[in-house]
């Protein structure tokens, strides 16, 4: 499983922390801290799929308009509108999912090429789940994502650059990405430059925060940016001229699932009363720790980036993305770091440019491939 496309970063429900006023849980209705005992596990909230990471419930998916259902663990085509929201349940649904009679592999349960896909990439390096990914799919999906995958294998052995493997998976693989339903081959959206603007890092922090830290803690918070410049057609700012100020926060998480990792988050802040709330566009960038070293990192959206960085609109209410503007690909300098572990400080430069997944660098839209929602195109 290797080189596929992904952002990490937005597979896991981010949870962006402004240091003004208290601000809501993860559940968005105060249930988003509650315990949870069974890693792995999903329930219900509303509308909002939570999974339980590190014993703690976590935001992973937003069902709204579709239905909630926690024990397949994810969100499913139909009425939506989950009435009951209850620990464990299906959104409150009174009727069953599927016909009880029915073999879950059959194709109206199975998942299709796609989704077995997005499920892979959102295991990260975790055969095991990967595999349950695989078991999820009927025989003519399964025969997909194995042609997939083995055309993407054959182009990584014989590539020795991220853009040698670029090349061969665009012409070699082409058929076998259209006919998983990956958007292969699509053309360009030109309502989106190409690039999509650029940015300049600079930071350094004295102390990196991580899970030991309280929910009032400054640690590893910096009332600056760490990211200037400009994204989308108008040249628009990623520091907004009307924010209140612009907070950086840097911690080092733990993730069973995705790994661990240094993450950085740049957001905007405004005044709501006497109180600080985010505000858009939020920029991330995320290194795994097996790469946090002192030294030269490439940020790319390859599997296997030493480093990845996006520009991005949160939806406050429930802390969630709800759309990408562009991705990064560039080098970062890591001048300075500490036991980052136990608050080990950080510092790092580097110059980034952003491309919209609708239309990138020459490659098309991928925005399929990658699975996630693009925002609209900024004037």
């Amino acid at each position: 499983m290797k080189k596929f496309w992904m952002l990490s970063m937005l597979l896991i429900a981010a949870l962006f922390v402004v240091s003004c006023g208290d601000g809501d849980d993860e559940g968005g209705d105060g249930e988003g801290k509650a315990a949870c005992t069974e890693q792995g596990a999903f329930r219900c909230s509303g509308d909002m799929l939570q999974k339980c990471d590190q014993e703690e419930w976590k935001n992973f998916e937003n069902c709204a308009g579709k239905t909630c259902n926690a024990e397949q663990g994810k969100c499913e085509e139909g009425n939506g509108g989950n009435e009951g929201g209850n620990e464990g349940d299906n959104g409150g649904s009174t009727e069953p999912t599927t016909d009880p009679t029915t073999d879950p592999t059959t194709p109206e349960s199975a998942l299709t090429c796609s989704e077995m896909y997005m499920c892979m990439v959102d295991c990260g390096q975790d055969g095991a789940c990967q595999q349950g990914c695989f078991d999820k799919g009927d025989s003519t999906s399964q025969a997909q994502i194995n042609a997939l995958i083995q055309c993407l294998n054959t182009c990584s052995e014989s590539s020795a650059t991220d853009d040698e493997f670029q090349e061969c998976a665009n012409s070699q693989c082409a058929t076998e990405i259209s006919n998983c339903g990956l958007g292969g081959g699509e053309e360009p959206d030109t309502n989106y430059n190409s690039p999509y603007g650029s940015v300049s890092l600079n930071f350094s922090i004295d102390q990196i925060a991580n899970a030991s830290d309280g929910q009032q803690s400054q640690v590893g918070i910096a009332q600056a940016a760490f990211a200037t410049g400009t994204y989308g057609n108008g040249a628009m700012s990623v520091t907004p001229a009307d924010a209140y100020m612009i907070q950086t926060n840097a911690s080092y998480n733990l993730s069973s699932q995705y790994g661990n990792s240094i993450d950085i988050q740049q957001i905007p802040v405004y005044v709501q009363g006497n109180q600080g709330v985010g505000g858009n566009p939020i920029v991330a960038l995320s290194i795994p720790e097996e790469y946090a070293a002192v030294g030269t990192l490439n940020s790319s959206i390859y599997q296997g980036a030493q480093a990845q960085l996006f520009v991005a609109d949160v939806n406050w209410s429930t802390s969630q993305i709800s759309c990408i503007h562009a991705f990064g690909e560039g080098d970062i300098n890591i001048t300075n770091l500490g036991d980052f572990a136990n608050h080990g400080g950080i510092a790092l430069n580097g110059n980034i440019t952003l491309y919209s997944p609708k239309n990138y660098n020459g490659n098309g839209d991928i925005s399929a491939q990658l699975g996630v929602p693009v925002c609209n195109p900024v004037q």
